[in-house]
């Protein structure tokens, strides 16, 4: 029985500290994680694909905010939806 326990224990521990990301309703309202797909420094853009959607998702953002995000980097984003745009508000790496 104890053998039981530690290996469910142990089981659920790897599948939430493995799982590439925490899925985007699980860390709060307003926030996606996900992993950059397109970064456009001209139109001050970028498009990752979202965790739990697997959709594809375009921000608008600061040049400061954009700087050292790069292409497959896996982010957590916080925005506010301003008319039909996604404005990021923090972006951490």
């Amino acid at each position: 029985m104890k053998k039981l326990i530690t290996a469910a224990a142990l089981s659920l521990f790897v599948a939430f500290t493995a799982s590439p990301a925490w899925s985007c309703s699980m860390v709060g309202p307003n926030t996606h994680i996900g992993v950059v797909t397109d970064v456009n420094a001209g139109a001050n853009t970028f498009t990752m694909m979202d965790a739990e959607t697997q959709h594809p998702i375009t921000f608008v953002t600061t040049p400061e905010l954009l700087k050292g995000i790069r292409k497959n980097q896996q982010i957590t984003v916080t925005f506010q939806k301003t008319g039909k745009n996604l404005t990021a508000k923090t972006i951490q790496l």
